[in-house]
């Protein structure tokens, strides 16, 4: 069962990197075709380094909304300090390549030699790998307290049968049946002999 387990998660695991892999190669390859000549992705990679760094962050960001954020906080009804939080993994988003411009020099395609990287990349991923794992989360939640529901009800029921039958069988029972032993009968008439003559008198 745990082999089974192990080897499921593995699997999904695989998938899942393979999926996040297949888009940031396609976002890579549409940026490099709409770039400017000598932009490309195979002549100057370097151009994209700061763009694969925020994609990194943005897809731990959907996985640590979807695993903690989410569920912790909608949870705790904790509403205004998760818009709170958009707004600063927002902000990180957009800093990510002023950061990377500003330490190693890195900028993006499309931007002017020797100015810093401008971009709403990080801006609006942030913001949908937010939104993507929260809709998906409470997708999950909300069929998770459907199954809980719906086994409340089956075991209320099974109860309330029970409860029927109990009654049933109770309904059917007989007095002595209840108290496990038949009535005795004690006779309170006077004993007579074997030949049915009474006892004589001694005092006559």
């Amino acid at each position: 069962m745990n082999t089974t387990k192990a080897t499921n998660r593995t699997i999904s695991v695989s998938i899942y990197a393979l999926l996040w892999f297949v888009l940031i190669l396609l976002q890579t390859l549409v940026t490099s075709v709409q770039a400017l000549d000598g932009e490309s992705v195979f002549s100057r990679p370097e151009l994209y380094y700061s763009t694969w760094l925020t994609d990194l962050y943005l897809v731990g960001l959907f996985y640590l909304n979807y695993y903690f954020l989410a569920p912790r906080m909608m949870r705790r009804r904790l509403y205004r300090p998760y818009l709170w939080m958009l707004l600063v993994v927002a902000l990180i988003g957009f800093l990510i390549p002023l950061l990377c411009y500003a330490v190693w020099g890195l900028t993006m395609p499309g931007v002017v030699e020797g100015s810093a990287p401008l971009s709403s990349l990080g801006v609006v991923g942030a913001v949908a790998a937010i939104a993507l794992g929260l809709a998906i989360r409470g997708l999950i939640e909300w069929d998770s307290l459907g199954q809980e529901v719906r086994a409340l009800r089956e075991e209320r029921d099974s109860l309330a049968t029970e409860r029927d039958r109990l009654k049933l069988e109770l309904s059917t029972l007989r007095p002595a049946d209840r108290r496990g032993e038949e009535p005795v009968v004690v006779s309170l008439q006077p004993s007579e002999t074997e030949g049915g003559e009474a006892t004589p008198d001694t005092h006559a």
